[in-house]
């Protein structure tokens, strides 16, 4: 894991973050087809707003964690990055294996290296320098 440097990994991280949040202010503005994201187990637009907005609020909360990892934010807390990345860790995991059972087969296949990369990267940054 230590073949990726520490601020390499967070930067990547954060540009994943960034176009993560694109692509569900694209899935909120009704661009994105319902049944490719969440598993396509979303009924309706009400549902998939919900679930966009859900997923921003994460993908902000994760963008926190790894400016507090890298000592941009929160310097006094180190730990809660620590932690915390270690939970985006975890989190990013389970939603690979969401991903390969998800109902549509392209949110299968597009989503579900993208989720792998971001559980190596949010490791690595959990590592530290």
């Amino acid at each position: 894991m230590r073949l990726i440097p520490f601020r390499t990994a967070a930067l990547a991280l954060l540009v994943l973050f960034l176009a993560a949040i694109v692509f569900q202010l694209t899935v909120l503005a009704g661009f994105i087809p319902t049944e490719m994201v969440w598993g396509g187990r979303l009924q309706n637009a009400e549902e998939r707003t919900v679930g966009a907005l859900v997923s921003i609020t994460f993908l902000l909360l994760f963008t926190l964690l790894v400016l507090v990892r890298i000592g941009r934010i929160g310097r006094s807390f180190p730990m809660v990055g620590q932690w915390g990345m270690w939970a985006v860790c975890a989190l990013f995991a389970l939603n690979t294996v969401g991903n390969l059972f998800a109902l549509d087969l392209r949110e299968t296949l597009i989503f579900t290296p993208v989720t792998l990369v971001c559980a190596l990267l949010a490791a690595r940054v959990a590592m530290g320098e």
